[in-house]
């Protein structure tokens, strides 16, 4: 998920989504999680917290811990409803893009519209060729905003390394991937975890 739409869900939630929480999907669904979670808050009056988002069997799964919370029946069942709507919601909408997509179920479950389904080989090849320029790109642009005390759009601090557009996209997303996974517990090389919690305070300028 983009940096700047894994940010805006947390805002909007922050009370139910604690920041070592990642938000475990592609960017395609993240209307679909910030929609879910703002119901659920709004639901239980902010009284459940979410343990998972992530894909699972292809689908948009979200774990919460209101069996535990001692909210009415009601706002239970509303939960249930919410995960369970956005589960279906999300098998009509590709994981990458946002697009209109499918269930496919050949060699593993995943929602995908017919370009980002023809993308999903060659992020698997952009990964494997350029994962040391990857975690070289996070980790400079980790460094740079912190010196700067702000975030920057991804694009506009780390170098192109692929010539194609399309890897170079697709190499974007898989920055994005690992900053976001960094603010969330996760570790990017040669980057001091130390410093997650003062990464984790930055913000965009709006």
């Amino acid at each position: 998920m983009r940096l700047e739409h894994d940010l805006a869900v947390r805002r909007e939630v922050r009370d139910i989504l604690s920041a070592d929480v990642a938000i475990g999907v592609g960017d395609g669904w993240h209307r679909l999680v910030g929609k879910a979670l703002v119901e659920i808050r709004d639901a239980t009056e902010g009284k459940v917290s979410i343990r998972q988002v992530k894909e699972r069997r292809g689908l948009l799964s979200i774990w919460t811990d209101v069996m535990i919370r001692g909210v009415s029946e009601a706002a239970e069942q509303r939960v249930f409803d919410v995960t369970n709507a956005a589960a279906e919601q999300s098998a009509g909408v590709c994981e990458m893009c946002g697009c209109a997509g499918r269930l496919i179920s050949e060699d593993r479950l995943r929602v995908r519209c017919q370009a980002c389904e023809g993308d999903d080989p060659e992020r698997e090849r952009v990964w494997r060729e350029h994962k040391t320029d990857i975690w070289e790109a996070a980790a400079t642009y980790a460094r740079v905003c912190l010196e700067h005390e702000r975030l920057f759009p991804v694009a506009n601090i780390v170098m192109r390394t692929c010539i194609d557009d399309r890897d170079h996209r697709l190499w974007l997303d898989e920055v994005h991937d690992r900053l976001v996974w960094f603010r969330a517990g996760s570790w990017i090389e040669d980057v001091d975890e130390a410093l997650r919690d003062d990464f984790r305070r930055l913000d965009f300028v709006r």
